[in-house]
């Protein structure tokens, strides 16, 4: 019984997925009419897969028979209360202000369904902030200071968030169903061409000889998959499953080998042109096309990617990990001989975005060329279904995840909390922009642990964005900020969940894991910094402007890593990684005198690093034994990047 509901459920959810595919980009229905039966597809699936009585094996007669009972009636009330919106969408419309009892039974129906929903596909977290939104709005009069607001009747918030397409049906799920979803089939059929499994050999055959080619391998597939897929945990299982093993057999310790890939797999969010589903978003709540967004996010995502390629050769060169020899590389001419299309196809579609069409038409174009490739390529259809229920897995979990992102919204708007939260963290920070920064970096990071980056940001954008912007960032770079923050939480501890996705393929030790991720991106955790006081780095400025602060940033950076992982011909005295941090703060500032000043202070530094200390004494005088350091002695290695000289 449990498994003929779970499949019943991939029916659903699949199903949902195929009605936006075809309905959507066709305009066959209007939106208004296309979120009810999307929403009501995937609630149906959500409580058919994830029932109240998990294990029915373990549990009594009577708990089964009532969860049973339970879910039947939420599945009903999903069928009847999303046809009900689907069909009255346009009365419901003329209605606003004068809805009738029929209305307001269906808004409380809606709002306890969602709210369930969400709790089943992500558990409690961000269940507990849509109920505390909605007592918020409820309770208004007893709020203390700037959170004092007139209050509201339930029966009032439930209309306000299921009957105005300002709540459920507002701006996140829209986005999900004009967009998003689109790009998800796209993946989904990408990789089920062969797309995975040709990128991961493209990037062997591209960094493979470098030193430490097989972590630099991961870093470059990761990246590539990253372009197609927009998910953390969807790219550590995808490439994770080879390149982790791979880096073990050629020396990388386990913890380290789950680490790399953890940070490449996280950086998919931000990888152009698809990123994640909160680059949508972006493109929505600040008004221009998302080719904008996903332009503007090219060289944060080449800081991102980077810093791990740094990270991971001073890591190499210190465990002595050589690349990868000739004859272990995949061709590159014969690699790209058997898989162009798949580059063309991605190519296809990033140009689409660039040249002016909408993301919608083109991901249609790109759903329709990969179809058609499937075809080609003659995949089995057991092997098309496994890859389309993957694929709607994630659409439905991101469906209900934005719907009640889409409560929040719907009550900041209805009590105006977003401007009072703005002008109180203003108020909190001082005036002082780099307080505000550290504050809203911490918030993202929190929030990030426990919630989806789609909900950190559609938060993040309603409440903190205003303030943000009225300090004076532009508004593409103040979304940015949070959006690129939390990304980066899920390689933070002590939560970091793509590293912990990471560690249990590397059959190593999670917490290990998480804080040598931690150590890796830790440069990265300083590039939203660069770019809310440099928009250059977005590509808001002169071709010049872009020029120069990317150039010294880029090597800020690698500054930065080679004092976290502590190693420039040779272990390094605590004073030394001080003064390359002070360089690279100085080149990532911006100005002429600062980038000379920190250029000075880097040649100094390097001359007395090669050219007065020899290597060993150098090793000697940071602590260490000396750069020999073995891939099988341990302690060695771990003290490349975690010692502090």
């Amino acid at each position: 019984m449990t498994k003929a509901r779970g499949a019943l459920g991939d029916l659903f959810w699949v199903a949902a997925m195929m009605f936006v595919v075809v309905v959507q980009p066709l305009y066959l229905l209007p939106i208004e009419q296309q979120l009810p039966v999307t929403l009501t597809l995937v609630m149906v699936g959500l409580f058919l897969k994830r029932p109240t009585v998990r294990d029915e094996s373990k549990a009594s007669r009577a708990a089964v028979i009532a969860g049973r009972a339970l879910d039947l009636v939420l599945i009903v009330g999903s069928a009847v209360a999303g046809a009900y919106v689907a069909a009255n969408y346009a009365a419901i419309i003329f209605r606003q202000g004068a809805f009738t009892a029929t209305d307001n039974a269906m808004a409380l129906v809606l709002l306890v369904l969602v709210l369930e929903g969400v709790r089943r596909a992500v558990g409690w977290p961000l269940t507990i902030v849509c109920l505390v939104f909605v007592l918020y709005a409820i309770y208004g009069r007893q709020m203390p200071g700037p959170l004092l607001h007139r209050g509201y009747p339930f029966d009032r918030v439930a209309r306000h968030l299921a009957l105005s397409y300002s709540g459920i049906y507002g701006i996140p799920l829209a986005v999900m169903v004009r967009y998003v979803i689109l790009f998800i089939v796209f993946g989904a059929l990408l990789q089920v061409s062969g797309a995975a499994e040709f990128l991961v050999r493209f990037a062997q055959s591209i960094a493979g000889r470098f030193t430490g080619g097989l972590g630099k391998v991961a870093v470059v597939s990761s990246a590539l998959v990253g372009t197609i897929s927009g998910s953390a945990a969807g790219n550590v299982a995808t490439t994770g499953s080879v390149t982790i093993p791979a880096m073990k057999r050629g020396g990388y310790q386990p913890h380290f080998a789950g680490a790399i890939e953890s940070v490449a797999s996280t950086g998919g969010q931000i990888m152009p042109p698809i990123m994640g589903a909160a680059a949508f978003l972006m493109a929505d709540y600040l008004g221009i096309r998302y080719a904008q967004v996903a332009t503007a996010a090219i060289i944060p995502a080449v800081f991102y990617f980077m810093a791990a390629w740094f990270a991971i050769d001073l890591y190499a060169r210190a465990a002595g990990l050589r690349g990868l020899t000739k004859e272990e590389r995949p061709p590159f001419l014969g690699t790209l001989r058997t898989g162009w299309v798949h580059l063309v196809l991605i190519g296809i579609v990033y140009a689409m975005l660039i040249v002016g069409y909408t993301a919608t038409r083109a991901a249609f174009v790109g759903v329709c060329a990969a179809a058609a490739l499937v075809l080609l390529k003659r995949v089995g259809l057991r092997e098309l279904w496994g890859v389309l229920r993957q694929g709607a897995e994630a659409a439905g979990i991101l469906c209900a995840v934005t719907a009640g992102a889409g409560i929040v919204v719907g009550i900041v708007q209805l009590t105006g909390l977003g401007a009072q939260l703005a002008s109180a963290l203003v108020d909190l920070s001082g005036g002082h922009v780099a307080v505000l920064l550290v504050l809203v970096m911490v918030v993202s990071i929190v929030l990030g642990m426990g919630m989806p980056t789609t909900v950190v940001y559609v938060l993040l954008a309603t409440l903190v964005g205003p303030a943000l912007v009225a300090m004076g960032l532009t508004p593409l770079s103040a979304h940015f900020f949070f959006f690129y923050f939390g990304v980066l939480a899920a390689i933070t501890p002590p939560v970091a969940l793509a590293s912990y996705a990471a560690a249990s393929i590397a059959g190593s030790d999670f917490d290990k894991t998480g804080w040598a991720a931690f150590r890796i991106a830790l440069p990265s955790f300083l590039v939203p910094f660069f770019f809310a006081r440099n928009p250059a780095l977005l590509l808001e400025g002169t071709a010049l402007e872009v020029v120069h602060n990317s150039l010294t940033a880029g090597v800020g950076i690698w500054l930065i890593t080679t004092a976290v992982m502590n190693w420039m011909n040779g272990r390094l005295p605590l004073w030394a990684r001080a003064v390359l941090f002070a360089a690279a703060l100085l080149l990532i500032d911006g100005g002429l005198v600062t980038d000379l000043v920190g250029l000075a202070v880097l040649v100094a530094l390097m001359l007395w690093r090669y050219r007065f200390v020899p290597a060993a004494r150098a090793s000697r005088q940071g602590g260490a034994a000396g750069p020999e350091v073995s891939p099988g002695t341990p302690n060695a290695v771990e003290g490349v990047h975690g010692a502090d000289g």
